[in-house]
């Protein structure tokens, strides 16, 4: 699990897909990560892929990575997991330290009080992963990738 951990701590940018009842949508998100592949993104409660995830909280994910001088050397996590809303002031701070790690920028606005109490209706999301497929040409090869369950 160590090879997706560290090639997931060092990108900025996950691609969610969510299922609403009649339709399928898909985003970006900022995120962190923790030890445990626990991944955490910020996003409004109010955007359709959040109230998608309200309703099904089963999402697929995507994490890229290529070097464009070389198109035989990419990197890339497609997973599975179960999504939702951080459910205490611990589990908020936790995902904006992991924010802060990639957006040092963000200690300036994002707290525990702002998500509690901002307009926008900010929330801090908790992304469980349950399947992950890690591709790797400089790891795996012709193999190309190693699949992991939580």
């Amino acid at each position: 699990m160590l090879k997706p951990l560290k090639f997931i701590k060092s990108q900025k940018l996950m691609t969610i897909a969510t299922r609403g009842s009649k339709d399928i949508w898909v985003a970006n998100v900022y995120f962190g990560v923790d030890e445990k592949s626990t991944i955490y993104f910020i996003s409004q409660k109010d955007t359709k892929h959040s109230k998608m995830i309200q309703k099904n909280p089963n999402i697929a994910f995507s994490i890229a990575w290529f070097d464009p001088k070389n198109h035989k050397n990419r990197k890339a996590i497609q997973g599975l997991g179960v999504c939702r809303v951080a459910k205490n002031p611990k589990e908020i701070s936790t995902g904006i330290k992991l924010l802060y790690k990639k957006f040092p920028d963000l200690r300036e606005i994002l707290t525990v009080k702002w998500i509690l109490t901002n307009a926008w209706g900010s929330k801090i999301w908790v992304l469980k992963p349950t399947h992950m497929k890690y591709w790797d040409d400089e790891i795996y090869g012709d193999d190309e990738s190693e699949e992991f369950k939580f």
